[in-house]
């Protein structure tokens, strides 16, 4: 721009000293003709003198001709009648000159009394101007008085207009050269300064203070740091609003991706990496990050295609995961589209576990039901002898308390997993605890000749509610009098171990399978559900002890071993 503004003023001001030249020329020339033109006036009013002297006219223009040329004037006079005949002439001899009548100057001199023209003298051959007068003696003789100056000089003064105006021009154009770099430089840095400045905000810079400027230039600089300035703060706002819902959404449980019109991508927060498995840096599309990204790919290409939305669940089986995906496309202007991933395996495992739950407790409240609807059938039949009929309501009593046991056990797993936040836990003695479940199951770990050893310190505490401590230590110690070995024994002990109360359970039955340990905490998992009916068992009693350790911020776990015995271990946190 610089150059431009350079080159366009350099022509505009040698354009102006053309133009100016071309103009003064000729007006240099009429001047010169106008003083000319004077000068033959001057010389006329003189010249009449001639018929009021003494003397021959011929000596007396001579004469005339002879003072002029002494002045350094080139002014010719002509005397001449009203016939157009040359009398006298101050450089030619006036016998052999010809008749001057059809002369302009003298035709309009005779008739007006005064006359002038301009033209190539017959005589010298040079170009000449006229100027005549007409005259009238006291006689009443009609004389025409003319004078004549060779105009040939104008040609000298058109030259030295032409040189001056050339040398003119010349300096001209170096001060124009000057004044133009100048101008320029005062012009054209403000606007480079506001063109790099705007480029450089276009190219995504902070936005730059320009310096001041003079006249609009300055005002112009103004208003773009104004802009600038309110640019900044919009865009220190955006970046900030822009942080913000980045930490939303990667603050959020859901996974998020984002893709434009091209398919490449735009988000993804570190919750879809999670759900989906890593995907490296470098991926610029969905699918080079795996397999899992693939049909997330699809679905965001059908909706920028076809628009809409569309939700689909995915199971991810080498991660045992169950997502759920909802694609939409963001805009019809940009065309991206936009994903949400949410992780819903532990939904579907509940769904699971609830359905299970249900289907489980019909079946165990099914069965003692049919048993005791069929003995009392059976009762209603007919007459029966003593015996069989004590017999048929020993069933339906031993029925019923199985169908009692499990409602009991119902009972106490919801009010446990209902239960609020207790504000102030109380200690409770182990000791006594362990003691009481002991004192309540002696009977049948007696009835099996299971012996009961306990190692429990007598001042040992545990942060829980007594009742709950109880329940749980009954339903630990009671699986381990069921599930032993006839004659077997049956150890509790516990202590305090790393800042924590350490309870073990241990017996000498018939063990777990590995296969079976990860679940037997779930409600009514049976390793053998034919034995444990037997044994009347209902299947939540681990459940009850899973629960209860979790209550009061502990933990429980297993280890065992099938044909040698089975070790609960339960941990509570130091109250």
């Amino acid at each position: 721009m610089r150059k431009r503004f350079f080159r366009a003023a350099t022509v505009s001001i040698v354009a102006g000293l053309l133009i100016a030249f071309v103009f003064a020329v000729p007006l240099m020339q009429q001047v010169y003709t106008d003083e000319m033109r004077e000068r033959l006036d001057a010389v006329l009013v003189l010249a009449e003198e001639i018929e009021t002297s003494d003397g021959e006219l011929q000596e007396k223009v001579a004469h005339l001709g002879e003072r002029l040329r002494e002045e350094d004037s080139s002014i010719r006079l002509t005397v001449l009648d009203a016939q157009g005949t040359v009398l006298a002439d101050s450089e030619a001899d006036a016998e052999n000159m010809e008749s001057h009548a059809a002369r302009p100057e003298v035709e309009a001199a005779i008739e007006t009394g005064s006359g002038q023209d301009i033209r190539k003298s017959a005589t010298t051959g040079s170009r000449q101007m006229y100027a005549a007068r007409r005259i009238i003696s006291a006689e009443g003789d009609v004389r025409v008085i003319r004078a004549s100056v060779s105009l040939g000089g104008i040609r000298e003064v058109e030259g030295t207009l032409w040189l001056c105006g050339g040398v003119g021009i010349f300096m001209g154009l170096v001060v124009a050269l000057i004044s133009a770099h100048y101008a320029a430089g005062r012009v054209v840095e403000p606007l480079q300064s506001l063109t790099d400045a705007a480029r450089a905000m276009a190219d995504g810079g902070a936005p730059d203070i320009v310096e001041g400027a003079p006249d609009e230039m300055g005002e112009l600089a103004g208003a773009f740091n104004r802009m600038a300035g309110r640019l900044a703060a919009a865009h220190e706002e955006l970046a900030g609003t822009n942080d913000r819902l980045a930490g939303i959404l990667q603050g959020m449980d859901d996974g998020v991706v984002a893709v434009d019109a091209g398919g490449g991508i735009v988000l993804m927060t570190h919750r879809v990496r999670e759900l989906l498995g890593d995907c490296p840096a470098t991926a610029k599309r969905l699918p080079e990050c795996g397999s899992n990204y693939i049909s997330v790919g699809e679905m965001l290409d059908r909706v920028r295609r076809q628009g809409g939305s569309v939700r689909d669940i995915l199971y991810l089986a080498r991660e045992e995961r169950i997502v759920q995906v909802y694609a939409a496309r963001v805009s019809d202007a940009d065309g991206g589209a936009l994903a949400v991933i949410s992780d819903i395996t532990r939904l579907r495992k509940l769904e699971q576990m609830r359905s299970d739950f249900v289907a489980n407790v019909t079946h165990e409240l099914k069965t003692p039901l049919t048993s005791i609807r069929g003995y009392i059938e059976l009762l209603k039949s007919g007459e029966r002898d003593a015996e069989t009929t004590r017999s048929f309501y020993e069933i339906i009593e031993i029925e019923a308390e199985r169908l009692q046991k499990l409602t009991d056990d119902l009972l106490q797993l919801s009010e446990i997993e209902h239960a609020a936040p207790e504000s102030e836990v109380p200690l409770s003695s182990l000791a006594e605890t362990v003691g009481r479940a002991a004192e309540t199951l002696g009977p049948e770990a007696e009835a099996r000749h299971i012996g009961l050893r306990l190692f429990i310190p007598p001042d040992l505490q545990v942060r829980a509610h007594p009742r709950r401590l109880y329940q749980l230590m009954k339903n630990l110690m009671e699986n381990g009098i069921k599930y032993n070995r006839e004659g077997g024994i049956l150890n509790v002990s516990a202590a305090v171990e790393r800042s924590a109360v350490v309870i073990r359970v241990h017996d000498t039955g018939i063990g777990i399978p590995p296969e079976h340990q990860d679940r037997i905490f779930e409600r009514f998992y049976r390793v053998d559900k034919g034995r444990s009916r037997e044994l009347g068992g209902t299947g939540l009693g681990l459940s009850i002890v899973k629960h209860i350790v979790g209550l009061y911020g502990g933990d429980v776990g297993v280890a065992s071993e099938p044909g040698v015995g089975t070790t609960f271990t339960v941990r509570f946190p130091m109250g």
